[in-house]
């Protein structure tokens, strides 16, 4: 349904139930949401320490001492106040398992009474439940060992469930978090091992130091500064890391990932489509791989580039002083590599349609017949292989 077929029928089914109040009874006010909260401590342990809560959104913040320490608010609304309570009281931390079998401390949403569960999510709009049918958008997840649905809007006999969660890490804690919708925050400077897996919602992780991996199904991550061990991978959504130290590897269906001021090992961004941009540092491996987007390197000082697009250009700034391999392929753009006053390479091209064009005065050029296919200046020192299927090859200095 399109956003104006989307309006039209709000428009008339207001309209409609307006102009049938002198027929129809009032429908019954929805039953307030109410409010739990508690805390639970768990030792912080050399093994992993698995939570899971099925819906809300979740802050993780610095701990003290050995325990990771829970602050549990509940949000609660069932069709009478005597549901409200039970669902209110039933809440606590149970054993549970995910669904490959890991154990894990689980929040004990009924869902062997019911299907499904409503959760208002921030900035979504909610229309009285007599008129759900107008959205009827969910998530469907395994919680629990139940195939269990999470409404975006308020029906007629599913209460309202959800949970948040203030999640306390004392350093060199070991910890998986599972949301399955919900929004997971991560402020202050946060030490130790941290697994984030959401099925729907965005990540965002302030500083990390230590092994992180990031997992959401659809969601943006942004991770302000991470030192360490760093994996971030969504099905839907752009990546974001302002500051990476330590290997990274990126992967994302679908969005565009920028990755700033880098000092790395080893970095390997994949994206099914989108853009992905390298900017400011050191890396000695920088693999970049998109089936529909750009790739760009900029000020970053090179070992290995391995940059691959499908459709897209590719583009590399970088003095070349360290560079040993520069790999580049395009299905459909152009290569565009910018090096410094002092750079040394061998390049070789290979173009089903397209040119290439050095523009350092002093390169030896190769040809075959009339078409520059190579050129080397100085000893050849940084290798550069670039195929294209449709586009030039532009190499030259930075300024």
């Amino acid at each position: 349904m399109t956003p104006v077929t989307s309006r039209a029928a709000r428009t008339a089914a207001w309209m409609l139930v307006l102009g049938l109040t002198g027929a129809l009874a009032a429908p019954a006010a929805d039953t307030a949401t109410r409010t739990r909260n508690f805390r639970q401590p768990f030792p912080a342990q050399a093994a992993e320490l698995r939570l899971a809560n099925l819906a809300g959104r979740i802050e993780l913040v610095r701990g003290q001492g050995n325990q990771v320490v829970v602050d549990v608010t509940v949000h609660a609304a069932g069709s009478n106040a005597n549901e409200t309570q039970k669902l209110l009281d039933g809440m606590k931390w149970v054993r549970s398992k995910d669904s490959k079998g890991r154990d894990e401390w689980a929040l004990s949403y009924p869902v062997n009474d019911y299907s499904g569960f409503h959760y208002p999510r921030p900035g979504h709009r909610s229309e009285p439940s007599f008129l759900s049918f107008l959205d009827n958008s969910y998530s469907s997840t395994q919680y629990r060992g139940k195939r269990v649905r999470i409404y975006a809007q308020k029906r007629s006999g599913t209460p309202t469930l959800y949970a948040e969660l203030k999640i306390a890490l004392p350093a060199n804690s070991n910890v998986a978090v599972r949301n399955a919708v919900g929004a997971v925050r991560g402020q202050g400077q946060l030490e130790g091992t941290l697994s984030v897996d959401t099925g729907s919602g965005d990540v965002e992780i302030a500083n990390h130091a230590g092994r992180m991996t990031i997992d959401t199904g659809s969601g943006d991550v942004t991770v302000g500064s991470t030192r360490g061990e760093s994996r971030i991978d969504t099905g839907s959504g752009d990546v974001v890391v302002r500051k990476l130290v330590g290997n990274g590897n990126v992967d994302t269906g679908s969005g565009d990932v920028t990755v700033e001021n880098v000092s790395a090992g080893g970095l390997t961004i994949d994206t099914g489509s989108g853009n992905v941009v390298v900017r400011q540092g050191v890396a000695a491996r920088v693999s970049a791989d998109t089936g529909s987007g750009d790739v760009s390197v900029i000020d970053v000082e090179i070992e290995e580039l391995q940059a691959d697009t499908g459709s897209g250009d590719v583009t590399l700034r970088s003095s070349l002083a360290q560079a040993r391999t520069v790999v580049a392929e395009t299905g459909s753009g152009d290569v565009e590599i910018y090096g410094g006053p002092q750079a040394s390479f061998d390049v070789q091209s290979s173009h089903g349609s397209g040119e290439l064009l050095v523009r350092y005065d002093d390169a030896d050029l190769r040809r075959s017949g009339r078409k520059v296919t190579g050129a080397k200046r100085g000893d050849g020192r940084t290798t550069i292989r670039v195929t294209t299927g449709s586009g030039d090859c532009v190499i030259g200095p930075k300024s």
